[in-house]
């Protein structure tokens, strides 16, 4: 989970969500990430499960869910937000398929 969202002040408030649907993206990383048809190696596996938002974004995520929860984004900030959760939703796709290849090569 994003480090901003496991903040005490963040605990029990509604985060936005958005519509992103990331099988098309996931379906190109797929074949991307497939490398010569044998899929992930150990080592992009364990790089992928290294990746997190830098700590300056975490925080700016706070900030705009704080904002939406106060119903107070602008659309610029509302389009970042989205960015944001687009992002992570990919990213813990692919952290998932990431443990998953770890505990296949083990």
């Amino acid at each position: 989970m994003w480090p901003a969202l496991q903040d005490p002040a963040y605990i029990g408030t509604k985060v936005a969500t958005s519509t992103f649907r990331s099988k098309p993206h996931a379906d190109v990383l797929r074949r991307v990430f497939d490398l010569p048809g044998h899929g992930m190696t150990p080592a992009l596996a364990e790089g992928i499960l290294a990746l997190d938002f830098p700590e300056e974004d975490a925080a700016r995520i706070g900030e705009l869910n704080v904002r939406a929860n106060e119903g107070l984004l602008t659309d610029d900030e509302q389009a970042e937000l989205e960015a944001y959760i687009n992002i992570g939703d990919l990213l813990a796709y692919w952290q998932s398929k990431a443990r998953q290849s770890v505990r296949s090569h083990t």
